[in-house]
């Protein structure tokens, strides 16, 4: 009896091991946090004149969900959405990379936009900032029918991370840029530590003065490198997961062994 309990006391300090190894690898896998909706509200005009009331002002682009509540909305006066902190918003939401263009169709026609913020330019599409409330106003070259919409615009793919085009000619908020890693043997300085190497250039400073010409450039007066990134990988869950797997092994073994000894030993006497 004495044999049997603490077998099962050595199996519950194994479970009660591998469960504080495996719970807190499986939270940290799946601890990602939604994106936040980016909002919009402003003037719809055609051809210079405020657009009519009751058209459908819609937003797609890879990831956004569209034909739900918040996009589309419709429009009042030459307006769509208010400017208060709690009024009605064209929201854009999904699962969408930061960055991401994003179209706006009013009336199932395709719509130019204009950042107020900036004073313009007139752009075919606007980046995916995600938890901003941006003032957009929008034109169409047609007068659509009073109600007329169109059908909800499949979820596409999300655009993956370091893949995201630029919209030409935006000149707003710096957009996010995605993590780069860098690896270096022991002893070593950094790669992007040594004399020359830069990963951006800072908006009004030309690479002439270095030198060097740069990778490429966005419109707008920022220079980036395009060199792609990949970070690097690590295997820790894996490891950890592992470790608690042969730590469980090695306990229930050490556990039977001795059981399986004794009632051998018991056989050859009877």
């Amino acid at each position: 009896m004495k044999q049997r309990n603490s077998t099962i006391s050595l199996v519950i300090m194994g479970l009660v091991v591998l469960a504080m190894v495996i719970i807190p690898v499986s939270a940290q896998s799946s601890s990602a946090a939604p994106q936040l909706p980016q909002a919009f509200y402003g003037s719809v005009e055609v051809n210079g004149s405020p657009v009519a009331p009751d058209l459908s002002v819609e937003a797609t682009g890879p990831g956004v969900v569209s034909g739900i509540s918040g996009n589309p909305i419709m429009t009042s006066s030459g307006s769509y959405g208010t400017p208060g902190p709690v009024g009605l918003k064209l929201l854009v939401q999904g699962d969408i990379e930061a960055g991401t263009p994003i179209e706006f169709y009013v009336g199932g026609v395709k719509a130019e936009v204009f950042p107020v913020a900036t004073s313009g330019p007139w752009l075919e599409a606007y980046p995916y900032l995600p938890g901003e409330v941006t003032e957009l106003n929008l034109r169409i070259v047609a007068q659509p029918s009073v109600g007329e919409t169109r059908e909800p615009t499949p979820v596409q793919t999300r655009i993956p991370s370091g893949q995201v085009p630029t919209v030409p000619g935006y000149i707003g908020p710096a957009l996010p840029q995605p993590e780069v890693v860098t690896t270096y043997q022991p002893g070593e300085a950094p790669a992007d530590s040594q004399p020359g190497a830069s990963g951006q250039d800072v908006t009004g400073q030309s690479a002439s003065q270095s030198g060097e010409s740069p990778d490429a450039s966005v419109q707008g007066g920022q220079d980036i490198d395009t060199t792609p990134q990949i970070p690097a990988t690590t295997s820790a869950p894996g490891m950890l997961t592992g470790t608690a797997i042969v730590a469980f092994l090695v306990i229930i073994g050490a556990a039977v062994y001795p059981r399986s000894r004794t009632e051998s030993e018991e056989k050859k006497k009877e």
